[in-house]
Order: structure tokens, then C-alpha cells, then sequence
């Protein structure tokens, strides 16, 4: 019976918490040193698929796709405690997508620009090989799609939030605390676009965070708007004439 149930809620012995704690902490640890070196040193070359830039942003993919599988693997979770369930019905996951893209707009057009205004514009020097260069937006619109919006929402929502509600142990308070840190952990793996794009992806952590617990611990609607908010910008960023 208790195999049945979610892996948030089933029982774990002090060593498996330990693993568990210790992959949170090594997937950060990695993600963050290759995301450091590559924004550091490769910034203008991340989309250069000769770039060592461009290798450690794969490497960083291939490093956060790993410790999820591991875990998977590890504790006989299946693909529905990482949020791959299918929908229970039609209209939920429509009207939790709507909710966060609507969210995600509000706070574009009401509080981003305060931000912007008292903490600078966001940094995203490093997309502007992408004005005007055709090739250049494809291959970054699929990098996106793959890494960005089904990776990073399987990692920071899935895994993350599961994984410190096992650690946490059962609970609202734990739910609660589980999504702040997973948000508060996204801003900061986007710490080189300044502090206006850590508060802005931190903000945009919570709403996903709370779109994940709404939508019953599924992140399939997360996907598609996570993927449709950043083709939009990158889309944007290809359009501009001048910098």
C-alpha cells in the first residue's frame, strides 16, 4: 500500500533523507559553479555551439537530468512524483496555465518596472547574438524548450519541491517552506542577470511553485507557459534593432 502513494508522502529512513539532502546539495553545487564559469567567462558565447560555453550549458542539462534520474532510480519514484502525471481532466491544467501566464503579465506590467527602475535593467547581454540572426533563435528557441522549460520546471518544481517536503516532512508549513526555497534557489541560479532578474525570477519561482501544488504536482502546464514566456522574449530580442 504505501508503495501506492506519492513519493512525498511515503516513509524514509535517516540515510535515504541524507541522499536525498545530499543530491539537493550536489545538483546546486554544480549547477551553479558551471552556470558561474559559463556567465563569467562565456557570456557573450553561450549560444556558440563551438563555445566552451555552450558545452558547460549542455553539461549543466545533462548534470541536472542525472541526479533527478538517479533519485528516480534510487527510490523506485516513478515518472508521476516528478510531475509527468497525466491530467485528471482537461480543464485544470488549462485554466493553472492561464492563471501563471496572466500572473506572469501582471507583474511585467505593474511591478517590473518599479524593480527595474530601483535595482537596474535585467542583464541579458549575453541573448543579443540573437538580434536579427535567424539561425541563432532557432537553435536557442530549442535550447530553451528542452532545457529551460522541461528541464528547469522537472528540477526547481518537481524535484525540488518534492524532495523538501520529504526532508521537511508532511505538512502544509513544509508545502509552503518547499516553495519558497525552490523559488528563492531559481532567482538565484539567475543571479548573473543582476538583482532585478533574481527578483523577477524569484517571483516567477512562486508562482510556478504555486501553480505545481494547485495543479495536484503536475508541471505540464508550467512547461508550456515557462516555454512560451521566454520564446516570447527571445523572439523579442530578435526583432530589436538596435541595443
Amino acid at each position: 500500500m504505501q508503495a501506492k502513494l506519492p513519493a512525498r508522502l511515503r516513509r524514509y529512513s535517516a540515510d535515504q533523507k541524507n541522499i536525498i539532502g545530499l543530491c539537493v546539495m550536489f545538483l546546486l553545487a554544480g549547477y551553479f559553479t558551471l552556470n558561474y564559469i559559463s556567465h563569467t567567462f562565456y557570456t557573450g558565447e553561450l549560444l556558440d555551439r563551438s563555445s566552451p560555453g555552450n558545452w558547460l550549458y549542455w553539461l549543466n542539462a545533462i548534470l541536472m537530468g542525472t541526479v533527478v534520474y538517479f533519485n528516480k532510480k534510487i527510490f523506485q519514484w516513478s515518472w508521476s512524483d516528478l510531475g509527468l502525471a497525466k491530467p485528471v481532466n482537461w480543464w485544470q491544467p488549462i485554466l493553472v496555465g492561464l492563471g501563471c501566464f496572466i500572473s506572469i503579465l501582471l507583474y511585467s506590467g505593474i511591478i517590473a518596472p518599479w524593480v527595474k527602475e530601483t535595482w537596474g535593467q535585467i542583464n541579458i547581454s549575453h541573448l543579443y547574438i540573437l538580434k536579427q540572426n535567424l539561425p541563432q533563435l532557432i537553435s536557442a528557441l530549442i535550447a530553451v524548450w528542452i532545457s529551460a522549460a522541461f528541464l528547469e520546471e522537472l528540477v526547481f518544481r518537481a524535484f525540488f519541491i518534492n524532495s523538501l517536503e520529504i526532508l521537511f516532512g508532511p505538512g502544509k508549513i513544509s508545502v509552503y517552506a518547499a516553495v519558497a526555497i525552490s523559488a528563492l534557489i531559481f532567482g538565484g541560479i539567475h543571479a548573473y542577470q543582476g538583482i532585478s532578474g533574481i527578483i523577477t525570477t524569484t517571483i516567477i519561482g512562486i508562482i510556478f511553485g504555486i501553480a505545481y501544488i494547485v495543479n495536484g504536482h503536475r508541471i505540464w502546464p508550467l512547461i508550456l507557459v515557462h516555454g512560451l514566456v521566454d520564446t516570447i522574449s527571445l523572439v523579442a530580442i530578435y526583432n530589436m534593432t538596435e541595443v
